[in-house]
């Protein structure tokens, strides 16, 4: 009897741990896979708590966004990464740092790969009005993705666009990061906040957005947005070289668009030319996707209860002005859709999992992410830390401009200036800038080549970058685009290059001081508006010497002026400034409207000299300026030509057909 009851313990005690053994099977399988896509520092039961709150009420939702499920299709290799040069076509570093500008040749290197299009740098017509995704550029080059370095960092083109100006920006997403950050600022996300002023995982009010990518603003402190903080931009921030501006277009930030100017993203939950949504086999978008507010409901899924619409919530929006951002599923596609952008599984594989800015479904604490294999994605938490890889809008216009231009921040361009050479000398050959030099010295010899010889000259060369629509070589030096004009040589024997302003238009958009100082059309007064003196006074109205435009807008003494970096010098040869020489080291200039040597033909047949062209104390006026007030010993009659910039003459730039 005691053995029988012996065994009957034991059939218990074994049916007991088989029940408990399928128990605890049964909750392992059931909260593994959430568990699997947290990191170490977040506990299986937060996960059975966010598992829980979306199995609640009898809800049932679609197997596309089962919560904390990492979803993947085609796996592959975990060693292809975008870092994987043998899968793409590279493009070196497009922006100088020394120079402070873009790489010519490797910009439009990049643009061929993105486009197939060869363009030069005065001419981006072949790539305006384009689309185009990154499953097409795979198709322009041999099947491989792009990879191109940006200041430092490896970067991919997903699409090339139009921002709502008729830019064309080509859009790149950091190709590879271990560098992670946690969504919000450490506190644990709730569903509850999904009716709160600021949800949880709201990307216009996240801690990821405004401090980790260094956009700045207000982000949330607490669930529900309960408190916050104001973040400034960080000049020690990973990302401060894409998030800082300059004033004077010296950071890769100044030729960033953001996503305001970019309608696709406003519109990104709108439904695609195909009829389908961007994303998800049910058609249906996700909150953080498109920017635009006032958003309908029925865009999005009716998740337990709620559509997680936060598009009327207040600083929704506030990303649009961010200069990078994280990226959504409706741009980079998910398990069951392609997305916009068209990307390959190894432009999206990173060595570890990534965050994006989509949330998942009706709840307010839960968030889509995108696995390091780059197949499918994954459902995260807010308070995980994920890696960052944001992506920017590249201003094309822009960057080429930057390109153009002869000088680099604190020195000369070489390839620009050699290629100036050999516009004014008229020749493809290849060669030094020294035997350039020699010689153009040798064709100009004691005389000069003026702007209808340098034009002929300039469309000697195959490589058209300098030249413009009208056929004349325009160059830009600082910023500004400038007409080549005058060939000659200073009293020193050395080659100088006289250069006019295109269009004064330019100084409107440029002048740090303020728009006063030019109107939309760049127009100035010659003595600021006062009412002219009369004849015989101590200060002579006309006087160029005196002016208002001569002391002030061309002064080197107005360090905010548009035109100080032409006049500031410096003690190492690093300044424009230390470049220019003044109207006293040319021999043309001291006599320049003397009938000597030439003077303008007037449109009434007779030839005459008019004050202020020459800054030589022999004036000689002829008829009918016989009887004039202002002379050679009028005060600062000649104070001009130790100026770096100056206004021409009629003698200069003609009058009338005489144009010579």
């Amino acid at each position: 009897m005691k053995t029988q009851k012996i065994k009957i313990i034991l059939i218990i005690c074994l049916v007991l741990t088989l029940m408990l053994f399928s128990i605890f099977s049964f909750l392992i399988c059931n909260n593994f896979k959430g568990f699997a896509n947290y990191t170490t520092n977040t506990n299986l039961d937060n996960a059975n708590k966010i598992s829980q709150a979306n199995s609640s009420n009898n809800c049932s939702t679609d197997q596309n966004i089962n919560n904390n499920e990492d979803r993947q299709d085609n796996p592959q290799n975990e060693n292809s990464k975008i870092t994987n040069t043998s899968t793409c076509v590279s493009v070196g570093e497009i922006w100088n740092d020394n120079l402070k500008q873009f790489d010519g040749a490797n910009l439009l290197q990049l643009i061929k790969y993105a486009t197939n299009s060869i363009i030069t740098l005065s001419d981006i017509s072949a790539i305006k009005n384009r689309t185009v995704n990154a499953n097409t550029m795979r198709g322009y080059n041999g099947s491989k993705d792009i990879l191109v370095t940006l200041g430092g960092l490896q970067w991919t083109p997903t699409y090339f666009s139009q921002d709502t100006s008729g830019n064309p920006i080509l859009t790149l997403w950091l190709a590879n990061s271990s560098n992670t950050s946690s969504w919000n600022s450490g506190f644990g996300a709730s569903d509850n906040s999904l009716n709160s002023s600021y949800p949880d995982v709201m990307y216009g009010t996240s801690y990821i957005r405004a401090v980790t990518l260094n956009n700045g603003g207000w982000y949330s402190t607490s669930s529900g947005g309960g408190s916050g903080a104001t973040a400034s931009k960080n000049s020690s921030n990973n990302f401060a070289k894409f998030t800082i501006t300059t004033s004077n277009k010296t950071a890769i930030a100044d030729y960033v668009v953001t996503p305001a100017y970019v309608l696709w993203q406003e519109k990104l939950n709108l439904q695609s030319p195909n009829g389908s949504f961007y994303h998800l086999s049910n058609n249906y978008s996700m909150t953080n996707d498109a920017y635009e507010k006032g958003q309908s409901n029925s865009y999005f899924i009716n998740d337990c209860g709620g559509y997680g619409n936060f598009s009327n919530k207040d600083k929704y929006d506030a990303w649009k002005n961010d200069l990078i951002w994280l990226v959504s599923l409706a741009e980079a596609g998910s398990v069951s859709h392609g997305g916009l952008w068209g990307l390959s599984t190894n432009q999206k594989s990173n060595s570890i999992n990534s965050l994006i800015r989509s949330a998942r479904g009706g709840g307010a604490g839960d968030l889509f992410g995108i696995p390091a294999s780059g197949s499918g994605d994954l459902g995260i938490s807010p308070s995980q830390s994920l890696a960052v890889r944001p992506a920017l809008h590249l201003n094309l216009t822009e960057a080429i401009n930057s390109a153009f231009d002869m000088w680099g921040n604190t020195q000369f361009v070489l390839d620009n200036l050699n290629l100036l050479l050999k516009y004014v000398n008229g020749t493809n050959t290849a060669t030094t800038n020294s035997s350039l030099l020699s010689s153009l010295s040798s064709t100009i010899g004691s005389g000069a080549i003026k702007s209808s010889a340098i034009k002929i000259n300039a469309n000697k060369v195959t490589d058209k970058a300098f030249i413009n629509s009208n056929s004349e070589l325009v160059i830009k030096f600082g910023g500004l685009y400038w007409y080549a004009v005058y060939l000659t040589k200073n009293t020193s024997g050395q080659i100088i290059l006289t250069m006019w302003l295109t269009d004064s238009s330019q100084l409107y958009s440029k002048n740090k001081v303020s728009s006063t100082a030019y109107n939309k059309y760049g127009s100035g007064t010659f003595n600021s508006g006062s009412p002219p003196y009369k004849d015989g006074a101590s200060t002579i109205s006309n006087n160029y010497g005196n002016n208002y435009v001569r002391t002030t807008l061309l002064s080197s003494g107005n360090t905010t002026s548009v035109f100080y970096p032409y006049l500031k010098t410096s003690t190492n040869k690093t300044a424009m400034g230390d470049f220019i020489i003044s109207p006293n080291a040319l021999n043309t200039q001291d006599a320049l409207n003397l009938q000597k040597t030439q003077s303008a033909k007037s449109t009434f047949g007779f030839r005459y000299n008019l004050p202020n062209e020459s800054y030589s104390n022999l004036i000689n006026y002829s008829t009918p300026y016989k009887n004039l007030s202002l002379s050679s010993t009028t005060t600062n009659y000649t104070a001009w030509q130790n100026d770096k910039l100056w206004l021409p003459s009629l003698s200069e730039v003609g009058l009338g057909t005489n144009n010579t």
